[in-house]
């Protein structure tokens, strides 16, 4: 019997049998140089093969929208984005006419390009678009080459899939009814493959290394998509307790289906759980997820994949579909957009994407006030959305008090020139600031003087603190969230907006965390925000909780010494939790 450690990807847990899958071959790409006059014919073919890429991928489109309500179509919609991009295809045609290349050898090297400037992004979320790119940029060589799109799975039995990658394409290949889980020697949490897997209910680990060489077909693996772990040829007794809590996780979710609102703690009272969600999520499984509002709209997925900025009347009309659903999640409920949280290499084509150091470049905030048009219209557009629904609006990766002060000149200016104008707006409409910098975490009680309310990110503010990029395997294990200089600071943070009577909440990946996620309320959070999947996972933890119980563990936590390394940290916390809740192993499992 081995374990094999990777990274949780999707929750929940499988046990079966292995089936590999080696991968779509790759297409064979020559490069050569056509004939004079030959240049037409070439570009006949990827014409050809543009149309008929579309026309399989918006017949997968359909397929999904029957098959799962819509949740996946989304990623396959950004495909059609990147096969219509206008700067993508002039680039592939100028190769063709002016450099006489082959049509595939063309495509290639716009591929090649545009990977390289995925490459350069900071946000890992935007790096792993790079899979999205490999999938487009296969499906037209294969066009071009001839080689068909037959399907890939021949699965005959429910079975745990087992490959090197998968693109979001053969993700969505697996048949309904066959596929356990999957596990896979590359990928990340932030893959779009994993939120297709979480989105279809498959547990899933990612970055097990060489998983493939370590397993045959038909073997038992049992699979925990919580923990990042697949266990290879387990014994009897193993795969036994296995099944039991496989099985009671199957009974605490359909309680989880028929309990109360999300949030509730078991003395009555509640923790606003909230959902964090982009342009293009559908909204309808949000209500159904227990969200109570949206905590983090990421305006920025407006700008990716484009080839221009989006117009103001692009942005009003976004941010006006969030704001016209939020009723829909209840009284109160509202969304909170996060302004352009990108960096100068991440807007459009023909900004320059190179900076000494990008992670402390001209990115978020910084850019917006550099480019007052770029801030202007989105304040303008959320401005004019807040008529329509409740909506906030908050600055990302603020670091000083003159940031907010220039930001607050703007929104004032903006404002005026509506009211000029006789279009109605939410005069009072709240500006919170994202706290995800050390200085801004240290200087909290200056800020808290100048806004509503607090989000704290603590994706990039443990980055920052920990000086450690979390997408760098090198480094990754300095990612932690529970170091107690992190702790200290959100302390000082969570203080400093009770002093001055405001809102403080946090949306960071700890935030859905079942130590963290528990703590950061327990310490006075008022809202958690999270990918709405994890919503009910954290709930059920906080029905098994009174506020005194959560006033205890703030008060267990602040035993916390300093000289205790992170990983003790977060083993101390969840001892805790262990003793309290009886059942929590198997309510996290």
């Amino acid at each position: 019997m081995r374990t094999v450690d990777g990274l949780p990807t999707a929750r929940g847990s499988a046990s079966g049998p292995v089936f590999i899958y080696r991968g779509d071959c790759q297409v064979p790409v020559p490069e050569y140089v056509v004939e004079p006059g030959g240049e037409k014919d070439e570009l006949m073919r990827l014409k050809r093969a543009l149309g008929e890429t579309r026309r399989d991928l918006e017949n997968l489109i359909a397929v999904l929208r029957e098959r799962s309500n819509g949740k996946d179509v989304d990623i396959f919609e950004c495909h059609l984005m990147l096969l219509d991009d206008i700067v993508l295809v002039k680039e592939t045609e100028d190769y063709i006419l002016k450099d006489r290349l082959n049509a595939a050898a063309a495509v290639r090297r716009t591929a090649d390009r545009a990977r390289a400037q995925f490459g350069r992004m900071n946000d890992p979320y935007f790096r792993e678009r790079v899979r999205d790119l490999d999938d487009v940029e296969r499906r037209l060589l294969k066009v071009i080459a001839g080689i068909g799109s037959e399907t890939l799975w021949d699965i005959k039995v429910p079975s745990i899939v087992i490959a090197d990658d998968l693109t979001p394409s053969e993700t969505v290949q697996l048949p309904a009814g066959y596929v356990l889980g999957f596990a896979t020697n590359g990928g990340s949490t932030t893959s779009h493959v994993a939120l297709i897997a979480r989105a279809m209910g498959i547990p899933a680990v990612s970055g097990l290394g060489n998983i493939t060489e370590l397993v045959s077909p038909g073997q038992r693996v049992l699979l925990d998509g919580t923990a990042g772990r697949v266990t290879l040829n387990p014994d009897e007794a193993t795969i036994g307790e296995f099944e039991r809590q496989m099985a009671r996780q199957r009974e605490i979710s359909a309680m989880e289906q028929s309990g109360g609102a999300a949030g509730e703690l078991k003395d009555g009272g509640r923790v606003k759980l909230c959902a964090n969600i982009h342009p293009g999520v559908p909204m309808d499984g949000l209500a159904e997820a227990g969200a109570c509002g949206v905590g983090l709209y990421r305006s920025e997925y407006l700008w990716l994949n484009r080839a221009l900025e989006p117009t103001e009347e692009e942005e009003f009309l976004a941010y006006r579909e969030v704001a016209r659903f939020m009723p829909k999640l209840g009284a109160g409920a509202g969304a909170t957009i996060r302004l352009l949280d990108i960096g100068g290499d991440k807007i459009v084509r023909g900004i320059s994407a190179k900076e000494p150091n990008p992670f402390l470049g001209n990115r978020s905030i910084r850019y917006l006030l550099s480019n007052p048009a770029v801030l202007r219209r989105q304040l303008k557009s959320i401005l004019r959305a807040s008529a329509f629904g409740r909506v906030r609006m908050m600055y990302p990766m603020v670091s000083c008090v003159e940031e907010l002060d220039a930001a607050a000149a703007v929104l004032s200016e903006v404002k005026g020139e509506l009211d000029g104008a006789g279009i109605a707006y939410d005069r009072e409409i709240p500006v919170g600031a994202m706290i995800e910098v050390p200085s801004a975490a240290i200087n909290a009680g200056a800020f808290a003087r100048r806004v509503d309310f607090f989000s704290v990110g603590t994706n990039d503010l443990v980055q920052y603190v920990m000086a450690a990029d979390r997408g760098n395997d090198a480094v990754s294990h300095l990612y932690q969230p529970a170091n107690p200089a992190i702790l200290t600071l959100i302390d000082n943070v969570i203080a400093a907006a009770k002093k001055e009577g405001i809102e403080v909440g946090v949306c960071g990946a700890s935030a859905a965390d079942p130590v963290l996620g528990v703590l950061w309320v327990a310490k006075g959070a008022d809202t958690l925000s999270m990918s709405a999947p994890y919503i009910r996972s954290i709930s059920k933890l906080f029905s098994r909780l009174s506020r005194s119980d959560l006033d205890e563990y703030a008060e267990y936590a602040s035993g916390i010494d300093t000289d205790m390394p992170a990983k003790a940290v977060y083993g101390y916390l969840r001892e805790w939790l262990s003793s309290r809740i009886p059942d929590f192993e198997s309510l996290i499992a």
